[in-house]
């Protein structure tokens, strides 16, 4: 039961995390001209469900709003997203190991 309820927190957390950090990178688009981003990056809000831990396969929706993401949008927000660590002075998060 524990580890059930510490596997909630955690895919709660990670979708609370996505919500924001998709939010900073809206913000952070729009502040530096990338404003046709914003409403790119705000349709993948239907993905937050599918990017956690144990999720299943992604809804159509979350497809669809992913396939209509231009590259330089999406190559602007995982750049922004891989810089945050560093900008919280937090170390880098290391995905290989």
């Amino acid at each position: 039961m524990a580890a059930s309820k510490g596997n909630a927190v955690a895919s709660a957390a990670a979708a609370c995390a996505l919500v924001l950090v998709l939010l900073a990178v809206g913000a952070e688009a729009q502040g530096g001209g990338g404003g046709e981003c914003v409403p790119q990056l705000n349709r993948l809000l239907a993905c937050r469900a599918y990017a956690v831990p144990g999720a299943g396969d992604p809804s159509a929706e979350c497809c669809s709003a992913l396939s209509s993401i231009s590259q330089g949008c999406a190559c602007s927000a995982i750049s922004i997203m891989n810089s945050l660590p560093s900008r919280c002075h937090l170390s880098q998060i290391n995905c290989s190991a």
